[in-house]
């Protein structure tokens, strides 16, 4: 696993020299995803947020067959705290059914 330093150390270097990058996380709350793009921004970086929207039935299913799987009381947590992004956190925001 990647540490979030380094993460961040690496879209620093990319942003610097104009470099497009894909930043691919869970960030269910707005609050999550604040701290982010106010680092993207401090780099006057373009804003891209893509919200893959999956029953969550389906993604119980898909956790059960992982062989590494997240704890479902972890997954409902966040299922019921979810702010779904809108155009007001970026530049872009696409919304995918999954």
């Amino acid at each position: 696993m990647v540490s979030l330093n380094y993460s961040k150390q690496r879209s620093r270097e990319y942003m610097k020299s104009g470099c497009s990058f894909v930043w691919n996380a869970t960030n269910t709350t707005k609050q999550m995803r604040q701290q982010l793009i106010n680092f993207f921004a401090g780099y006057r970086a373009r804003i891209r947020i893509v919200y893959l929207e999956v029953p969550l039935e389906e993604i119980l299913r898909r956790n059960r067959e992982r062989a590494a799987a997240v704890p479902e009381a972890v997954i409902q947590r966040l299922a019921n705290r979810l702010d779904i992004p809108d155009i007001t956190e970026a530049h872009q925001v696409d919304r995918i059914a999954g």
